[in-house]
C-alpha cells in the first residue's frame, strides 16, 4: 500500500513539474526576446545576464524562481502522502491535500501564463518579432495543460484505489459480523420445536415432515390440531 501510494506520489510531483518546466520554456523564448531586443528587465535577472551571459542569466534566473515552486509543491505532495495513510478522516484529509495540490498548481500556472501573455504584448508594443514566443506559447502552453489534467487525473485515480483499500479492509468484517448475526437468530420453527419438547418431553423426529408422530406418545402433531382448556393436544378429528 505504501510503495503504490509513494508511485502515484510521485508521478503527480513529476506531471506538476513537467507542467511548469514546459512554461519555463515558453518564458525564456520571450524573455530572450526581450533582452535581445535590449528591452528592460527586472533588476535580479539584469545582473544575473551581466555576470553569465544572455542565455545562463535567463536561465538562472527562471531556474531561481522555479525552486520556489518545487520547495511549495514537495510540501503539498507529502501532505497529500500523509493523508493518504491515516485511517481515521482519510477522504476529508486527502480530498483538501488534492485541492490544495491541484489549486496551487493550477494558480501558478495560470500566473506564469499570464506572465509570459505580458512579455509577448510588450514585444508587439515595441515593434519586436513576438512568432518564435508567440508559437513557444502556444505548443508549451498546450503540453503543460496536458501535464496538468494528466495530474488531476492521477489524483483521481489515487483516491479511487484508496477507497477500494478501505472498503476491501471493511468488506468482509461487516460480512462476518453479519453472518455472526445471522447465526445466533432463532427461527421461530425452532423456537416453538424446543417449546414442546421441553413442555411434554418428547423428541422430534428430524427429516420427518411435521405431521409424524411424536416418539413415546401416540399424540399426533397436525397442522390443525385442537386444544382443550387445561392445554393438550387432541387428535385431529
Amino acid at each position: 500500500m505504501l510503495a503504490a501510494s509513494l508511485r502515484e506520489n510521485s508521478g503527480i510531483y513529476i506531471l506538476a513539474s513537467l507542467s511548469n518546466a514546459f512554461l519555463i520554456m515558453s518564458q525564456y523564448l520571450a524573455v530572450s526576446a526581450a533582452v535581445a531586443s535590449y528591452l528592460p528587465v527586472d533588476s535580479a535577472t539584469a545582473v544575473l545576464i551581466a555576470s553569465y551571459g544572455r542565455g545562463v542569466g535567463i536561465g538562472l534566473a527562471l531556474f531561481l524562481n522555479s525552486l520556489v515552486f518545487q520547495g511549495i509543491l514537495a510540501v503539498l505532495v507529502a501532505m497529500l502522502a500523509l493523508a493518504s495513510i491515516v485511517k481515521t478522516g482519510w477522504k476529508w484529509a486527502y480530498a483538501f491535500s488534492g485541492v490544495a495540490v491541484s489549486g496551487f498548481v493550477g494558480y501558478w500556472l495560470g500566473a506564469k501564463f499570464l506572465a509570459i501573455l505580458e512579455w509577448i504584448s510588450t514585444l508587439q508594443d515595441n515593434r519586436v518579432d513576438s512568432s518564435n514566443p508567440y508559437a513557444g506559447l502556444f505548443w508549451f502552453g498546450l503540453a503543460a495543460t496536458i501535464c496538468y489534467l494528466a495530474m488531476i487525473l492521477v489524483l483521481r485515480k489515487s483516491y479511487g484505489k484508496l477507497a477500494e483499500r478501505y472498503s476491501a479492509v471493511k468488506g468482509p468484517i461487516g460480512s462476518n459480523s453479519f453472518h455472526a448475526t445471522d447465526r445466533l437468530r432463532v427461527s421461530p420453527h425452532r423456537f416453538l420445536d424446543r417449546g414442546f419438547s421441553r413442555e411434554y418431553g418428547h423428541k422430534i423426529v428430524q427429516n420427518k415432515p411435521r405431521s409424524t408422530i411424536w416418539e413415546g406418545s401416540s399424540i399426533l402433531c397436525p397442522v390443525h390440531a385442537c386444544i382443550d382448556t387445561d392445554g393438550c393436544l387432541l387428535k385431529n378429528r
